[in-house]
Formats: structure tokens, C-alpha cells, sequence
């Protein structure tokens, strides 16, 4: 598969190398000319281009740049019609007080507002970077949180959140994309708020279905 990666930091970073294991073909989309060289040294087997050209050319793209960045980007990718869009943001204040204000709406509501035709999927947005790839913990493995309104969508993410090294969980329409950001919220408070650290996840446990 192909996919688009736009945003180097920790979680696309981490992203690109799991899934470049799967055999993945994997673009890393940079807003700078100057930082391509650059984000191919640093992810061996992976290319590198302009945002616009990574997002035309992939089947799937991910959306993992900072929240006050998604709307230049988003702007810069040209129309997502028929792709595949997975929305990683958080809308932290700057100082991680909180979420910003958003008027009742979330993050990946606004993403699919700015790319109407793409087939928009909120995940990876409530694990830090040190689980992807080390999710396992005992017996469980930690949750793969995401959510969508395009059921295909939701079954090309499945596998590449399992993929990922986490569990896969379904947490049904786009809008509840809303509380998935409000999780993450939690986690950050936890992480850093209450020094708990990063090395922690979230996981559903469900009578019907094994924990990992």
C-alpha cells in the first residue's frame, strides 16, 4: 500500500518505520525542500517530497502534523477525494491546559469540513510514540482506538493499527472522534500533569473478544 505520512515528529516518525517492516511504500510529506533529504536519511526505504505530491501520489494518508499546523497542510495537499485520511491531531493549547474551543465539533470533524470527499478516520491520536510498535504489556496489548462514517476506511485502519502493535477497537461514527480527543486529552494530563511518564496505554476490555 501507499501511504503519505505528512509530519516527521514522533508519532509519523514511528508510523513510517513500523509500517515500512509491513512492506509498505511510504512518503513523507514535508512543507520544506530543504528537509527531504533529510527525512529520507532518517527512515531508511522511505521517500520524501512536498506535501502535495506525497498526498496525490498514496492511497492513504496521514494527517501528523500539530493542530495549529493541519490547516496550512490540509490546504497544501490539493483534493483528497477517495483517499484514505487519517487524522492523528489533537487540538492542544499551547501550554496543554486543555482542548482548544472548538464549537462542540472535534478535530477530525473539521478535518473532513476541510477535505469533504476524502474518507476521514481519526486514530493513533490517544497512544504516545513509545507504544506503537511496543504495545504489549503482560497480556494485554494497548488499545488502537478509531473511528470513522466510511466502513472500508475503517477496515484499511484496522490493519494498520494492528500493524502498529496495537489492538484494533472500533469506537463507531466520525463524531465520536470528539471523545477520542478528549482521551488523549486524559492521557497527556496523566503523562506529564501526574508524571506517570509515557510508558502507559489505554485498553477496552470485552467479554467478547480475547485481550490480545
Amino acid at each position: 500500500m501507499k501511504i503519505a505520512i505528512l509530519g516527521t515528529g514522533h508519532i509519523g516518525s514511528a508510523l513510517a518505520d513500523l509500517w515500512l517492516r509491513h512492506g509498505h511504500s511510504i512518503v513523507l510529506g514535508v512543507r520544506d525542500k530543504g528537509k527531504i533529504s533529510a527525512a529520507e536519511s532518517s527512515h531508511t526505504g522511505a521517500t520524501a517530497s512536498l506535501v502535495a505530491d506525497a498526498a496525490q501520489y498514496c492511497e492513504v494518508v496521514v494527517l501528523a502534523v500539530p493542530w495549529d499546523a493541519a490547516e496550512s497542510v490540509l490546504r497544501t495537499t490539493g483534493d483528497l477525494a477517495g483517499k484514505v485520511l487519517i487524522d492523528t491531531t489533537n487540538p492542544l493549547k499551547k501550554d496543554l491546559s486543555g482542548l482548544e474551543n472548538l464549537g462542540g465539533r472535534s478535530a477530525a470533524e473539521l478535518v473532513q469540513e476541510a477535505q469533504p470527499q476524502a474518507r476521514v478516520v481519526k486514530a493513533f491520536n490517544t497512544v504516545g510514540a513509545p507504544f506503537l510498535g511496543h504495545g504489549q504489556v503482560g497480556g494485554a496489548v494497548a488499545g488502537g482506538f478509531y473511528c470513522s462514517d466510511d466502513l472500508g476506511a475503517k477496515a484499511i485502519t484496522a490493519g494498520l493499527v494492528e500493524q502498529a502493535g496495537l489492538f484494533p477497537t472500533d469506537c463507531g461514527a466520525l463524531r465520536n472522534a470528539r471523545y477520542l480527543e478528549a482521551m488523549a486529552m486524559l492521557w497527556i494530563d496523566m503523562a506529564f500533569g501526574s508524571r506517570r511518564g509515557q510508558r502507559f496505554a489505554f485498553h477496552l476490555l470485552n467479554d467478547n473478544q480475547p485481550l490480545n
